[in-house]
């Protein structure tokens, strides 16, 4: 199993959330949670915007967008 920042997914591709990186601030880590984006939750980047960003995600039937400067502090691994 690779683990690697979520900004590292390519278009269509599925992941498993397995955390977060300790730079996230504890405001940021609560949205996510929020949001949905939990430790062992399937997450599939749907595609990237024309300019690369933001990033449209999919977890469960939620479709979302996050920016790479967010995206990158979530960890994943395929």
């Amino acid at each position: 199993m690779i683990t690697l920042p979520l900004t590292q997914l390519k278009s269509g591709q599925s992941a498993v959330i397995q955390g977060f990186s300790v730079k996230l601030s504890k405001h940021s880590r609560k949205l996510f949670q929020q949001l949905g984006i939990r430790q062992h939750m399937s997450i599939t980047l749907i595609r990237r915007a024309p300019l690369g960003d933001p990033l449209e995600l999919a977890i469960v039937d939620s479709h979302f967008s996050l920016r790479s400067c967010e995206a990158q502090y979530i960890y994943v691994s395929i």
